[in-house]
């Protein structure tokens, strides 16, 4: 297959007591890193080490095409950080603070800042690291509050020190030191080396000592200091700075700090020129304060009904969310069309690169939870991204315009071949695309949005029935489903199969352009889409259920009589394919317990022994909860929903891929698999917090003009009244709003809008 903070004290009875579930096994505190990133780079703190240990030199895991293997993974962005932390002094007692055990390691208030604190003679101390989104620029803050918290006053002298790879990289994960070279200016350091680029280091507030020197480390743990040294060149080379604070009265704290920018294309001078200006005088602390109102004010409120814990998750989510999308800048040549590109999840997960799939439940979460701007970015750039590249493996459709699997960070369409002899061809995200276009429009009522011009020089709406929508047509079988193609769980195509997931993204996504169609009035298209929606969804309960009328994740897996139960097919009730009271969906449900791990959740198929599908999958676990409940089975849902609550709050509030299931891999329910996920993770367990709150998306196909909604407009439903706003038809039941009348004057009104649109 080709994808495989609370306090760092024990967790009180009390918190497990309010958030553990009805479940296998209890809750397992198993990862250890934090992550902060900003669009331009990212950094991941390690709890074990009490450093820094990745500074990514770009933000994505590959960079563009190998020209030795244009069909392969590609050229791999190095990791440039060995480590980096702070160090202090207290009177006459001195030492690095990293490799200690902090007391306290977590993200403040559910931001990207990370923190950890650590005590130290009498003293402390509180290290921050965040990439501040105000900063255009790939740089990483770190700021040091020191706090006396004993009863006389103390001198305290703080360090820093960087130890960052810039030698050739045989192993981008590990590049070499060799070659390397600091400059120190009187006011910035510079470090280059071989392997390209620049990274700067700027003292916030200023240093009194600068040095380079190969001692440094032996030096201030010594309690010597360091002696300055403003040039340097060899191997392994490391930058450190001593800055004098003063003597700190009791319960004074007093600030310092650092910050690395690095520039890829290495001019060491404009990327700090560019931090200075961004920094604008301001002093460690102000920093501190300015970075978190940013954040407090880019917030969205969240849907009513969370508990404290649930808040933290979804407040922490939000902003995994907002790490994930690329904001460089777009330009032709050389080519990084990757503007808004949303990453399946974020590192030190392996899977930091551009997956058309899980990016559309992220784009569908983001608009749905208020975050327009961020869903038409990630929406844009897939029509300004260059795809197109495998017209054979589909109906030679040289025009379509998403990739068949994912992108290089340059923007490139990838074929993900994965070490495997044929590469995945999927075809499922142009209907989720269509679907996650829909909920932007939606949300934001930007019909404007439609009539843009694109980088390749047609219309928005243009791009997506000519590159998307129209494509997707072609690939569509005279039965009603969807071309046999690689699948969800990317099987690759030499084992391609007809999912039942690439025919319900289909249904729902031609559902949606139907909708999208509607809202440019172009009534001809509302009615080719509307059909071609009905058509594929006609078979989902016809050609995909078994003899107890269970769906199968495959026809060609049905066909053999066995290890057909598949997770994704919940998908058909979360999209309002099939009612969560018809006799299919409820076999389908009860169906489930073919796939339950021992950890008490889902894995995503039966009859593997790999241990990729034997582990639980927090995906299924999370739309699961959201079928059985709009099945009226909301015990279940709300069992696989606090279980995964409970995961993530004793593990600093983040969503993993995977949970272990195998004792020799480690305590069953640990994480495991990519972490933190983006829109399999963070994505996914929003939008089953809103589906809980009755916020449903609407998913008519092209009925309704915004306004014309039962509940109230172009939204989020309210939950309220009788209408369904899952499919957005009224119910006719006696009286009330959703009465027999009222839905008939439903039809009448859209009727005449419909009438009036085609004259």
């Amino acid at each position: 297959m080709s994808r495989r903070l609370l306090p760092a004290l024990a967790i009180s009875l009390g918190v497990l007591a309010i958030a553990r579930p009805a479940h296998a096994v209890d809750p397992v505190a198993s990862f250890k890193y934090l992550v902060t990133g900003n669009g331009f780079g990212f950094s991941v703190y390690d709890q074990t080490s009490n450093a820094i240990k990745h500074f990514l030199e770009r933000p994505y895991r590959f960079l563009r095409a190998n020209p030795q293997n244009p069909d392969g993974d590609g050229i791999v962005r190095r990791n440039l950080a060995f480590d980096t932390y702070f160090g202090v002094k207290v009177g006459a007692t001195a030492g690095w603070l990293g490799g200690r055990a902090p007391s306290e390691v977590g993200y403040v208030e559910q931001s990207n800042m990370i923190r950890s604190a650590v005590g130290f003679g009498g003293i402390t101390t509180a290290s921050y690291f965040v990439s501040p989104f105000g900063f255009a620029g790939n740089g990483l803050v770190m700021l040091l509050e020191v706090k006396n918290t004993g009863g006389t006053a103390q001198p305290v002298t703080a360090y820093a020190i960087h130890n960052f790879k810039l030698g050739s990289a045989p192993n981008p994960d590990d590049p070499g030191a060799n070659g390397e070279s600091i400059n120190y200016n009187g006011a910035v350091a510079t470090e280059t080396g071989p392997g390209g680029g620049a990274m700067v280091y700027a003292p916030i507030g200023g240093a009194d000592v600068a040095s380079c020197a190969d001692n440094v480390f032996t030096s201030v743990t010594a309690g010597a200091g360091i002696s300055a040294q403003t040039s340097c060149s060899g191997t392994d080379k490391k930058q450190a700075f001593q800055k004098d604070l003063g003597t700190i009265a009791p319960g004074e704290s007093k600030w310092w700090g650092v910050a690395l920018v690095f520039d890829a294309e290495g001019n060491g001078s404009a990327v700090a020129t560019a931090w200075s200006t961004f920094l604008a005088g301001r002093t460690a602390d102000k920093l501190y304060t300015d970075v978190l109102a940013e954040v407090a004010a880019w917030r969205k409120p969240p849907p009513a009904g969370l508990d404290a814990t649930e808040t933290a998750i979804w407040r922490q989510s939000e902003m995994v969310m907002r790490m994930s999308q690329i904001l460089e800048p777009y330009q032709e040549s050389p080519r990084r069309k990757n503007h808004g590109m949303v990453l399946a999840s974020l590192p030190p997960g392996g899977w930091h690169t551009g997956w058309v799939r899980d990016a559309a439940y992220a784009l569908t979460a983001m608009a749905r939870t208020g975050h327009v701007e961020m869903a038409k970015k990630g929406l844009q750039f897939f029509l300004d991204a260059d795809a197109g590249r495998y017209p054979e493996f589909v109906q030679n459709q040289d025009r379509y315009r998403v990739s068949t699997v994912r992108y290089y960070g340059d923007g490139q369409e990838e074929a993900d071949y994965a070490g495997h002899p044929s590469r995945n061809i999927e075809i499922d995200g142009w209907g989720l695309f269509m679907w996650s276009a829909r909920q932007y429009l939606d949300a934001s009522n930007d019909v404007a949005w439609l009539s843009e011009t694109t980088k390749k020089g047609d219309t928005v709406y243009d791009a997506i029935r000519d590159g998307v929508a129209e494509p997707l047509a072609a690939n569509m079988e005279s039965a009603g489903m969807a071309m046999a193609d690689s699948g969800i769980w990317e099987v690759h195509h030499a084992n391609r199969q007809h999912f039942l997931y690439t025919t319900a993204a289909a249904a729902r996504g031609f559902c949606d352009m139907a909708t999208i169609a509607r809202r440019m009035n172009r009534m001809e298209d509302v009615e080719r889409y509307r059909g071609l929606a009905e058509k594929a969804k006609a078979t989902i309960p016809t050609a995909f259920i078994d003899s107890q009328r269970v769906l199968a994740g495959s026809l060609e897996r049905l066909a053999q009589g066995n290890n057909y139960r598949d997770g994704s097919t919940v998908e058909a009730i979360t999209w309002d394919l099939l009612p969560g009271g018809d006799p299919v969906a409820k076999a389908t449900l009860d169906a489930m317990s073919y796939l339950v791990t021992p950890a008490g959740g889902y894995k995503r198929v039966e009859g593997s022994q790999d241990q990729y599908d034997t582990d639980e999958w927090i995906l299924i676990d999370l739309r699961a909860s959201a079928a059985f409940r709009r099945a009226g089975r909301a015990e279940k849902a709300d069992q696989l929903l606090n279980w995964v609550t409970a995961q993530a709050a004793v593990n600093n509030d983040l969503l993993p891929e995977l949970y272990n299931t195998r004792t020799s891999s480690g305590q069953i329910g640990a994480y495991s698999g990519s972490i933190p996920m983006v829109g399999y993770g963070a994505g996914a367990y929003q939008m089953t917090l809103l589906d809980r709150a009755q916020q449903f998306e609407h998913s008519d196909c092209g009925e309704f003009d915004p306004g014309m909604y039962p509940d109230g407009g172009v939204g989020p439903g309210t939950g309220s009244g009788s209408f369904d706003e899952r499919t957005g038809v009224a119910c006719a039941c006696q009286g009330g709003p959703g009465s027999a009348g009222n839905a008939v004057l439903f039809a009448i009104v859209g009727l005449l809008v419909v009438r009036r649109r085609r004259r």
